[in-house]
């Protein structure tokens, strides 16, 4: 029901708009008195205007349910713009109507339009402001001047009325004309803008809406010392990624020129036991651009992290950097590059990460696969697991136990259905779920930049895995047969999933900050260009502040999705454990997650140690929100950076 109410109300926000230009149009052109009244025209044209306004009233009332947080804006818009319009047809417009004789029924005098202008320009602008993310205190600014404008074009003078013809030589239509430009042009400069340069360190900062108070930096560390105090001696296994441009060839036969680590996509998948130490070395033959390596989930130290301008410059072409840290927490992770993410995960810098247990024994017999869905870039977009694109057919015995690793590198979130075999969800974003319960088959969302393990033992029929389009059957032959059939199994709510089991915090805590980031959709400018913005508390990167804590502090964040889409909001270098979603507790086995997808009309209160040190990206993955500014930073006291971000730089993080 939000994305019916919500889109319904942004449609009728839109068309408002015209139809009050329209309305404020022919109420110009009228005649003077004495002559017809307002045309049959005004008359529906002021009618939409009047539903129109009522229509956005109800939407709030009806996003009651959902919260506050949801019909308060639209109402702090939506309703003095009735008030305003409803009141002005009930003393001014419905006196006019037309007599059967086609005379006014009330002889109009200049506040009338004063009136009707009025309306028009409060319904107008009010659309206008909560669409371009403005506040009610503007709109009623910008609103008193059109009236005015509007109203004076219609006035007496020593010589009679002024002509309906030359409404717009009037000098309050000049003032007009000039606010309407000045208006678009402060929306595009106030915009934000990715300066030449900008430094992630800064003062004493909070979230608008948070009870965080900010610390000042006195001195402090650089990003660049936080290596890790467990990293010295000779790594136990090392890699080499060279990112480079090959073209991959998907089941399908179609070719796709793609960006890839070692020639392949996805890149080779990295597996090691928890305990590690890791050395991987990141070597770039890209021609012209610049690259770096993230450890997605991996609660790496903050110079380990991989977010060009943050942490490290972007590697350039013929450069190399090396990337050290332990193992600490076994799980399914993923490793993409986070400069200029939004293009370089889609065309196909990105690989699996997999860190077993010490003590697991080897895989032997059992089936231990990691599969990532992803959509190439084409005109229409190819979804693939890996490079299947249809449905492929695996081998496995009867009676051998299987353990799918589910990852969705894309931003948008993927539905997995596994049908064929009772299966329990094992983990989530890496953390085991506790106690899981046997399902009669499964239907998982998995979020963008999210991941899910199921296991089952293998029937002697066939394991259907389905991606929304690519499928993977397994059976004892390999072949791959018709597909799935039949009805969907449930799907599943990890907040009910699993058995409660103790945690090192709760929502009956002491938090030593709180904060709430409240994400809206708006149409504004972002960098100098028009763009759809999902804003975080009404702003975009770099405007938005850095949520500030110190370290050993115990963080409650509140998400808010105001929006009509799917927000993965994704927190670098910690794992927050969900403590209710829509104001209801989850009361499942503990969910712990590093990428918490936010669905429309939800809400959801996470709580995190602030056990990390650095300067961490807080930021939605689904990366092309995030380049167009849903980013922000999470900051210890005292932690300072010297990279750069923005057009004077080579880091483009985004």
């Amino acid at each position: 029901m939000f994305l019916w109410v919500h889109y319904t109300d942004m449609v009728t926000a839109l068309l408002a708009m015209p139809i009050a230009v329209a309305a404020g149009w022919v109420v110009m052109r009228l005649p003077a008195p004495p002559g017809s009244g307002p045309s049959r025209t005004w008359h529906l044209l002021f009618g939409l205007l009047l539903g129109g306004a009522a229509l956005r009233v109800v939407a709030a009332v009806l996003l009651l349910r959902n919260g506050w947080e949801f019909a308060g804006p639209r109402l702090a818009f939506a309703g003095p713009a009735l008030v305003v319009a409803a009141t002005v047809f009930w003393l001014w417009v419905r006196p006019m109507l037309r007599s059967p004789a086609g005379e006014w029924r009330v002889a109009p005098w200049p506040g009338d339009y004063w009136a009707v202008a009025a309306a028009v320009g409060a319904v107008l602008v009010a659309n206008a402001a909560q669409l371009a993310g403005l506040r009610p205190a503007a709109m009623t600014g910008v609103g008193v001047i059109g009236a005015a404008a509007l109203g004076s074009a219609r006035r007496r003078t020593r010589k009679g009325w002024t002509p309906a013809g030359r409404w717009w030589r009037t000098p309050a239509n000049a003032v007009l004309g000039v606010a309407v430009a000045a208006a678009v042009l402060v929306a595009w400069t106030t915009a934000s803008q990715l300066p030449a340069h900008h430094s992630m360190s800064g003062g004493a900062l909070d979230i608008g809406g948070g009870s965080a108070i900010g610390h000042s930096h006195h001195g402090g560390a650089s990003v660049t010392t936080l290596t890790g105090n467990d990293t010295a001696g000779v790594p136990a296994r090392r890699f080499t990624l060279t990112a480079q441009p090959a073209m991959v060839e998907l089941d399908s036969g179609q070719r796709v020129e793609a960006w890839t680590f070692n020639g392949i996509a996805p890149g080779p998948q990295l597996r090691v036991r928890q305990g590690d130490l890791v050395e991987v070395t990141l070597v770039n033959r890209l021609p012209g651009v610049g690259v770096t390596l993230h450890w997605h989930g991996v609660d790496v130290p903050n110079a380990m992290d991989g977010v060009a301008g943050v942490t490290q410059d972007a590697v350039p072409p013929g450069g190399r950097f090396v990337y050290r840290f332990r193992a600490a927490q076994v799980g399914t992770y993923w490793y993409h590059s986070h400069e200029m993410s939004s293009v370089q995960v889609r065309r196909g810098l990105f690989g699996a990460f997999v860190v077993l247990p010490a003590d697991a024994p080897e895989q032997g017999d059992a089936v231990d696969e990691t599969v990532l869905r992803h959509t190439w870039v084409d005109e229409d977009g190819v979804a693939t697991l890996g490079v299947i694109t249809g449905v492929q057919g695996r081998p496995v015995p009867a009676g051998r136990q299987v353990r799918l690793r589910l990852v969705n590198t894309d931003g948008e979130a993927a539905t997995f259905t596994l049908t064929g075999a009772p299966v329990r969800v094992v983990a989530i974003d890496g953390t085991d779920v506790h106690d899981p319960s046997v399902l009669d088959g499964v239907r998982i969302l998995v979020g963008g930049g999210a991941r899910y393990d199921v296991a089952f033992t293998m029937p002697d029929h066939p394991v259907v895995l389905d991606a929304g389009g690519p499928t993977i059957v397994y059976s004892s032959d390999g072949n791959a047969g018709p597909g799935r059939g039949g009805t969907d199994p449930a799907l599943l709510d990890p907040a009910r999933y699993g058995t409660p089991a103790t945690t090192p915090f709760g929502a009956d805590s002491h938090f030593d900050r709180r904060f709430t980031l409240r994400v809206d959709e708006r149409l504004g400018f972002y960098d100098g260009r028009p763009a759809m913005l999902y804003t975080l508390n009404n702003a975009s990167f770099p405007d938005v502040p850095m949520l500030m804590v110190a370290s050993g502090d115990l963080a409650e964040v509140t998400y808010v999705n105001r929006s009509g889409q799917h927000h993965p909001m994704h927190l670098h270098g910690h794992h927050m454990l969900v403590l209710d979603r829509n104001g209801r507790p989850a009361t499942g086995s503990p969910w712990w997650v590093d990428t918490l997808d936010v669905g429309p009309g939800e809400t959801y209160r996470v709580a995190f140690r602030a056990d990390n040190p650095g300067i961490w990206m807080d930021h939605c993955h689904n990366l092309e929100h995030a380049v167009n500014g849903m980013v922000l930073h999470l900051g210890y006291t005292g932690i300072t950076t010297p990279f750069q971000t923005g057009r004077g730089t080579a880091n483009h993080p985004e």
